[in-house]
């Protein structure tokens, strides 16, 4: 997961604030310390925010389902990605209504961190959910639906599969978003492209599909500009921001759960 593509870019950042490109000195720390493993506590104890246990090396704060702060680093995801099609020239939205099914539910929240509302039936037409990221004109063609989701590589489920390919759960959770509720289907027969774009919570790799949107935003970004920045350069710059709001969100949640700390 250390090793798939994209992870790891906040390591060769420049800190810059007027680019997004910083970190207070505590949260980088942990960042650190994450990132060599270094453990965070001796033993293992019980997450302060949920009934699960936080293990010493703090993998469940990545995942844990409360607290909001899957919500938020998804959200601050959603946020850059639409600011830099909007700095490209897109016209992007956020949260179009009414163009995809319900989130999957990852044990008792959406894939996003939010809770399910009471009663919320997907057959209600105000039960179906928002693309994160609209964008009308895509790659010369029909409007696209961009729909993020971080997911763990470190899960019970998945780890053999990660251990013998690196992005075996960007690919496989690509799969899993087009075929939930036939999804890509739907968009398809409505004229729109849905695109997943998933990035894994431990070292910050994408998929295949993200990496392709990222590499034409890139370019997009250098016509906008005037071509004063080259296509990689702006695409570098670009996912280093999101890298630094994964793991900055992710060490933001694991302080929140350390032994002592106050929720």
């Amino acid at each position: 997961m250390l090793c798939a593509s994209g992870a790891g870019l906040w390591l060769h950042a420049l800190p810059s604030k007027s680019c997004g490109l910083h970190v207070e000195p505590v949260l980088f720390t942990t960042m650190l310390q994450r990132w060599l493993r270094a453990p965070f506590a001796e033993e293992d104890h019980w997450c302060s925010l949920c009934d699960g246990v936080m293990d010493r090396f703090a993998d469940h704060a990545l995942v844990c389902c409360c607290g909001g702060d899957r919500t938020r680093r998804h959200n601050l995801i959603r946020n850059e990605a639409f600011h830099s099609a909007c700095a490209a020239g897109l016209f992007p939205e956020l949260e179009k209504a009414d163009l995809l099914p319900q989130r999957p539910l990852q044990g008792s929240v959406y894939e996003d961190g939010t809770r399910p509302g009471v009663g919320d039936s997907d057959d209600r037409p105000e039960a179906r959910r928002p693309a994160d990221v609209y964008i009308p004109r895509w790659r010369s063609g029909p409007p696209a639906a961009w729909d993020f989701a971080v997911t763990s590589g470190l899960r019970d489920d998945v780890l053999l599969s990660s251990v013998m390919d690196r992005e075996a759960v960007l690919t496989n959770y690509e799969d899993f978003k087009e075929n939930f509720k036939s999804t890509s289907t739907q968009c398809q027969q409505s004229g729109l492209s849905f695109i997943p774009m998933i990035m894994e919570a431990s070292g910050g790799g994408w998929g295949k599909q993200a990496r392709r949107v990222w590499s034409e935003l890139a370019k997009k970004h250098s016509l906008a500009a005037g071509e004063l920045t080259s296509d990689k350069d702006s695409a570098i710059q670009t996912l280093q921001r999101l890298s630094i709001i994964l793991h900055r969100e992710n060490a933001r949640a694991i302080l929140r759960r350390s032994v002592g700390a106050g929720g």
